[in-house]
């Protein structure tokens, strides 16, 4: 296995992106993104827009009155297979806040409050690799709590030293690690060998492998897992209710000198669902979340494959990434099945070793009547 301290070769970064805090500042050019292969079909079902039903007065007729009326119409009822219809009664329930009461992960989250929506949740890796935060991280204005006073901090190292070590270069082993898979029921595996359809494509994948095929291309690059931390939800999907949604935004100090190498850290959001299995959450080119994979909005040091200097972020300022690179807020949202159950795992590891660390900002759990294929955001 090549050492970082042996890595001497850049590879080159497919696509553009924003070299400082002012190109990322621009909004993205799709204003959207979805996995790879996501797509939405139109059409009407039978008795659609325009068309009329049979029976009395359907079609203009007089009636016994001796008064024309005029055609009765069905409502418009779009067929998007396993998606709601549009005017499906809502019932996703309210968000309440309580993360002010203590430092309960799951309430920093939005979840878990007197009142608001409910999950079993579990965390797996070392207890520092867990931290709940309050007020800003740093002291920009650009990662103010998205509901509340706090956040959650999953990361590869100690997570608290995101916010203790300013623009240091925190490197911890957590122990563990070699991992050449995730851990069930997460995967690698791909629904489509080399990248093909997704489960949006062909819904009968579902349940063979990571559904939006990107969890692969990124983790090969690095072979194997180390310092994994996971933390997962259990729920019951509440009645007429699609979809959900949370927050979160990715940190790592292998930028800038491990920046396009094997030591690719990720972040993967795995959904266990009847309607999708895999990778939810992505970047604003649809790639999965890693150092390598596609876009970095905030760059607070130079690079030689696509920053040259200054490459500054000061939205990074009072954190460790200063002087290193990280997302801005993203919004994931999923689909679900009203009355199902579903798991999802927060899991961010190191890639090749378990050196300089990486870290997820988790925040704001809604769940929504949006039903589409997975998506992201910027936040």
């Amino acid at each position: 296995m090549m050492t970082k301290r042996g890595w001497l070769g850049v590879v080159a970064l497919a696509g553009v992106v924003a070299c400082d805090s002012a190109a990322a500042d621009e909004p993205a050019a799709t204003g959207l993104t979805t996995s790879p292969g996501a797509t939405a079909t139109d059409g009407a079902e039978s008795g659609g827009a325009g068309s009329t039903t049979g029976g009395p007065d359907s079609d203009g007729a007089t009636s016994s009155t001796g008064t024309t009326e005029p055609p009765i119409e069905p409502p418009v009822v779009f067929d998007f297979g396993a998606f709601p219809d549009v005017g499906a009664f809502c019932g996703a329930p309210s968000p309440v806040s309580c993360d002010d009461e203590d430092d309960d992960p799951w309430h920093a989250m939005g979840l878990n409050c007197a009142g608001g929506p409910q999950v079993d949740g579990s965390f797996t890796g070392d207890a520092e690799q867990l931290y709940v935060h309050q007020g800003n991280f740093g002291t920009s204005d650009a990662f103010p709590p998205r509901e509340g006073e706090k956040f959650a901090i999953l990361s590869s190292g100690v997570a608290e030293q995101m916010v203790t070590t300013v623009g240091g270069t925190i490197s911890t082993g957590m122990g563990g690690g070699n991992l050449p898979d995730l851990p069930p029921p997460m995967t690698r595996t791909e629904v489509s060998p080399g990248g093909g359809d997704t489960c949006t494509d062909n819904p009968a994948l579902v349940g063979t492998g990571d559904c939006s095929n990107t969890v692969e291309v990124q983790y090969s690059q690095g072979g194997t897992a180390n310092d994994l931390a996971v933390l997962s939800l259990s729920a019951e999907v509440p009645e007429n209710t699609f979809g959900f949604t949370y927050d979160f935004a990715f940190f790592s100090v292998e930028y800038p000198v491990y920046y396009q190498s094997q030591f690719n850290d990720m972040y993967v959001a795995w959904l266990e669902s009847e309607g999708w299995t895999g990778n939810i959450s992505f970047d604003e080119f649809g790639s999965p979340i890693s150092l390598n994979a596609g876009f970095l909005d905030y760059k607070d040091a130079p690079n030689t494959t696509d920053c040259p200097a200054p490459c500054v972020a000061p939205e990074l300022a009072g954190t460790a990434a200063q002087g290193h690179a990280g997302t801005r807020w993203l919004t994931t949202n999923a689909p679900v099945v009203p009355g199902e159950t579903i798991e999802v795992f927060f899991a961010i590891f190191d890639l090749s070793d378990s050196s300089l660390d990486s870290a997820v900002l988790l925040d704001n759990w809604i769940w929504t009547c949006e039903g589409s294929p997975p998506v992201t955001i910027p936040g």
